[in-house]
């Protein structure tokens, strides 16, 4: 929904009577607020899209796939930015843990399995660097599980 809806959607509220001039005045100020920085209506949780985006893929760091696929089930529908970023975050992950496990059922998974946790690493890290400057970037040999 884009700010005209909303404030469209916001204007029938106050001609039916269901809100007030005061509740409407609020509104409406924090819906062009949210439009002026960035981040789309409903968005407001004290940081900006690009940040929680940036903290999404730095969240790997800690949990692998698990904090970044619940910070995604939980804010997906707010706004699509962080739908994209957490779509292409769990496709990383999934891919990687396949290419993990195959490597390791072969003899070369002893010396490329540490490459590719550090290479893991250095996505990540670009990963969290695209998201600061607002671009959804697909991490390398990503599987498109989630589109």
């Amino acid at each position: 929904m884009n700010i005209y809806d909303e404030l469209e959607k916001l204007k029938k509220l106050l001609d039916d009577g269901t809100v007030t001039r005061e509740e409407f005045e609020r509104e409406k100020a924090r819906i062009l607020a949210s439009a002026a920085s960035g981040n789309p209506p409903g968005w407001d949780i004290g940081i900006d899209e690009r940040t929680f985006a940036a903290l999404m893929h730095a969240s790997q760091f800690m949990t692998s796939f698990i904090l970044p696929l619940v910070l995604w089930l939980l804010f997906k529908d707010k706004s699509r930015y962080i739908d994209a970023h957490g779509k292409k975050i769990l496709n990383f992950e999934m891919s990687y843990a396949i290419y993990t496990v195959a490597l390791c059922l072969t003899c070369i998974g002893l010396f490329a399995v540490p490459v590719v946790a550090v290479a893991m690493l250095v996505f990540i890290v670009i990963g969290i660097i695209k998201a600061l400057n607002g671009e959804t970037w697909t991490y390398p040999l990503s599987i498109p599980f989630l589109k």
